[in-house]
């Protein structure tokens, strides 16, 4: 057999990664939804950072607050104003912008920030896109939608109008498709979900979520369901659909100016047992799910899916550190880097080369998941339940040095 040449070799890993690194284009699921009384709004966001944050900004003098999502550069990604005007954005090739240039005056800055800060609706919203536009939106479109049943897809140029009772936005140009991202699977599938699930409601708009998130390289960092009439939403992280925080923005919007980081939020909920239908033929009961070090929990469970007179018995767990394997991974890799750059033998540079692909293709296949610490197998007995009964459940958590929120998983049912 041939030896492989070292040159092809690296062109090889190379190559792979800047494919790798052109697909974080090929993410980001957006969907706006109007259906009897319901507005609704989902997103899923998907990039590579583990850190997102959430910011809250009250409204000012000729200002609307506001919550924004994005990462440490403070640049907005997405989010809702105290109006219910919502929008999230979705990365796309390079779309040239004549007419714009010929006839608008480019804004230095979020563009999407003054809309935000500025408008009510669309209408308002199409007012300042018609005098200005931005840096951001030769490589970026934006889905905004408010709670007037209207909503538009802004790319480049191009403003489109919602026709059907939903828009969908994933990262394709809906005016020029060739362009690339199309045909998009996340698309196709919101899309069908969308026409087929009947009366909507935040537990469809989670499936689709679910069914459009992205894991690997560009996992979905974080998601959420808008209910833009009461500026309700619900905030899911890391693509973890069993656990959320339900948020009302004016009641938060009422604290103050304040941000968090959203990994420290959420306790990594995962209801294990009983399962949803299991049977209750005995009184006692053993309920497990896996949670972080860190944080309170409560178990609660009620013959009401409300909770209105629920039970609830609460658990505390002491912090403990988890164990970090990438700087292991990354620091193998760099010795063995080395090893070549030294260029002792031919045979060892190709072996070097072979082992740090091996090692990349490997981590890089990987789910990055961004929590340092591993989840505990946590249970409660409970010996007052009536068999025969049906009884809802769920966990609660906080953690241990903050009471902003509380997470909670989504319910479960025994009977």
């Amino acid at each position: 057999m041939c030896p492989l040449n070292p040159k092809y070799l690296l062109f090889i890993l190379i190559s792979f990664l800047l494919f790798k690194s052109h697909n974080n284009l090929y993410s980001c699921t957006i969907f706006y939804l109007v259906r009897d009384s319901l507005i609704l709004a989902g997103n899923n966001e998907d990039w590579k950072d583990p850190a997102p944050i959430m910011w809250f900004y009250p409204a000012e003098e000729g200002r609307h607050g506001w919550v924004k999502f994005g990462w440490g550069s403070g640049f907005p990604q997405g989010g809702i104003n105290d109006q219910g005007l919502f929008w999230d954005a979705t990365a796309g090739p390079y779309l040239a912008m004549p007419r714009s240039e010929a006839t608008k005056e480019k804004y230095n800055g979020p563009l999407m920030q003054k809309v935000i800060e500025e408008c009510s609706n669309v209408e308002e919203a199409l007012a300042l896109f018609s005098a200005y536009y931005c840096d951001d939106l030769y490589r970026a479109q934006y889905l905004i939608g408010d709670a007037s049943q209207h909503a538009i897809i802004v790319e480049g140029d191009s403003i489109l109008q919602m026709l059907d009772d939903h828009m969908i936005l994933t990262n394709f140009y809906h005016s020029h498709p060739e362009l690339g991202g199309y045909p998009c699977s996340r698309y196709e599938k919101a899309s069908q979900m969308i026409d087929t699930g009947g009366d909507p409601s935040p537990y469809m708009i989670g499936a689709i979520l679910e069914a459009t998130h992205q894991e690997g390289m560009y996992p979905t960092q974080y998601s959420q369901i808008y209910n833009l009439k009461s500026r309700i939403f619900y905030l899911f992280y890391y693509h973890n659909f069993e656990e959320f925080i339900l948020i009302d923005l004016n009641k938060e919007l009422k604290r103050g100016p304040r941000y968090y980081s959203i990994p420290e939020l959420f306790a990594g909920i995962k209801p294990i047992a009983p399962e949803t239908g299991a049977s209750l033929t005995i009184s006692t009961q053993e309920f497990c799910w896996n949670g972080k070090p860190g944080y309170y929990y409560e178990l609660c469970y009620s013959t009401q899916p409300d909770f209105p007179e629920g039970n609830t018995t609460t658990i505390s767990c002491l912090k403990v550190s988890g164990e970090e394997t990438h700087s292991y991974v990354y620091g193998m890799a760099g010795f063995i880097l080395l090893l070549i750059l030294a260029g002792r033998t031919r045979k060892m540079t190709q072996m070097g080369l072979l082992i740090i692909m091996t090692i990349t293709l490997t981590s890089c296949n990987k789910e990055q998941n961004p929590e340092k610490e591993d989840p505990v197998l946590m249970t409660r007995t409970v010996s007052d339940l009536q068999p025969g009964t049906t009884y809802y459940w769920k966990i609660r958590a906080h953690p241990i040095h903050s009471d902003d929120f509380w997470s909670e998983s989504i319910t479960r049912i025994i009977n």
